[in-house]
């Protein structure tokens, strides 16, 4: 697991800091460079970025009673698409960006949970 404590507290700003901004840089802590996306104008009118590429950025499905750290949980929050990434840490706690909030650690509680699609884990 990377040392995470310099991506909490982050200030949310869309494109820069934002749920997939703290995937990329979460990963680039582990020597793991994924790309970079333009993100969509209005979140509400495409389909998931992650779920589309996962497999494109080395990514793999897993069942989420199976999580282990540093795996991606893709949850559907506020979008049409499950459009929101977590890192998972351990003992149920996961580093994510929230929309217009700072970036912060939480528990992976039932909210979370329900609305959790997917879990991906990187293909070393």
């Amino acid at each position: 697991m990377a040392n995470y404590k310099p991506l909490v507290g982050r200030e949310w700003k869309y494109g820069i800091f934002d749920c997939y901004s703290i995937v990329r840089d979460y990963y680039a802590l582990l020597g793991i460079d994924l790309p970079d996306y333009e993100r969509p104008e209005d979140p509400d009118t495409c389909k998931s970025i992650f779920l589309n590429d996962a497999k494109k950025l080395n990514f793999y499905e897993v069942d989420i009673e199976q999580r282990k750290p540093n795996d991606v949980l893709i949850m559907k929050l506020w979008t049409k698409e499950p459009m929101h990434g977590a890192i998972y840490l351990k003992n149920d706690m996961i580093l994510h960006q929230k929309f217009e909030s700072l970036s912060c650690v939480e528990y992976l509680n039932h909210y979370y949970k329900r609305r959790t699609v997917g879990c991906f884990r990187y293909a070393a």
